[in-house]
């Protein structure tokens, strides 16, 4: 099997687990996921204005200037080296697979589902952990999961979740994919 075939088979299971496991807490704690909004041009508009601020915290995170502030170091590092390689065979249409399916997975259960019941540290923190590819990561990873839960709690609209962190993980794997020369 090739390392690509791999990734997309990787990301169908542990997505598609985290989507069960969305679906099957909210349906057992009755929390109501669907519709995922109620205003879709406003919410397609602000994720997409949303995924700004950490796509451009991502991008920042990569360049030399990084390299100065130990924590960014430790992800540009990760990042540049493994990450880059894991997504080395992957073409556009996987990277718009991928990026999909983890933003409609991850938001269901980390906004629509843990935070409704816990809270949004909570929420955060779990959704940093299963971001691990090293403590550093993982901070910056709850840093963006607070950023999010408070959109969601602003605007009470998942499909605005789904389309921000759609829009970071395409720009950021087509950033890291085609625009990184390290």
């Amino acid at each position: 099997m090739s390392s690509r075939s791999k990734l997309l088979t990787l990301t169908f299971l542990i997505e598609g687990s985290v989507l069960g496991v969305a679906l099957l807490v909210a349906r057992l704690c009755g929390i109501a996921l669907f519709p995922l909004s109620e205003d879709l041009p406003r919410d397609l508009l602000v994720g997409t204005c949303g995924a700004l601020f950490p796509l451009a915290l991502f991008v920042f995170s990569l360049s030399k200037k990084a390299e100065t502030i130990p924590l960014l170091r430790s992800v540009r590092k990760i990042v540049l080296t493994e990450i880059k390689t894991i997504f080395s065979t992957t073409g556009l249409i996987d990277i718009c697979f991928i990026s999909l399916f983890a933003g409609f997975a991850e938001e269901l259960l980390f906004r629509g589902v843990i935070q409704a019941k816990l809270g949004i540290l909570a929420a955060s923190i779990m959704f940093g952990l299963l971001h691990w590819v090293n403590p550093a990561y993982v901070i910056v990873a709850t840093v963006i999961g607070f950023y999010i839960g408070i959109l969601y709690h602003l605007y009470q609209s998942l499909l605005m979740l789904i389309q921000l962190h759609f829009v970071y993980d395409l720009g950021a794997l087509i950033y890291l994919k085609y625009f990184t020369n390290e």
